[in-house]
């Protein structure tokens, strides 16, 4: 039985910036310019794919990301591509957390 992308199971994060002080704007332009550069190289390591909120209060920046496996995500924490990544948005973070989840449940789609 085939199975489509979006009815697989993958690893899943949930990762909430705090910017530092008037940095938020700065960390989602700098966040979304290097998710287009690495997405092909991510993609080959495993990356499934990245939604990116900002909080409506202007407090954090929340970015939903999914890779095939755990595996995956560790092969590509491990890059230099991604090690300079993180040496970029440094100076505008003044803490992350990395939140593992998993899907427990879908109701309806989204719709714009």
């Amino acid at each position: 039985m085939d199975h489509k992308e979006s009815e697989i199971q993958f690893y899943t994060l949930v990762n909430i910036f705090t910017p530092t002080t008037g940095k938020l704007d700065a960390l989602l332009e700098l966040q979304l310019a290097e998710m287009k550069a690495m997405s092909t190289a991510a993609r080959k390591a495993g990356w499934r794919g990245n939604e990116v909120y900002k909080a409506k209060d202007g407090t954090r920046l929340i970015v939903v990301t999914r890779f095939r496996s755990e595996a995956d995500k560790e092969t590509w924490a491990q890059t230099a591509m991604f090690q300079d990544h993180i040496a970029r948005i440094g100076p505008l973070v003044e803490t992350v957390e990395s939140i593992p989840v998993e899907l427990s449940g879908v109701h309806g789609a989204p719709s714009r």
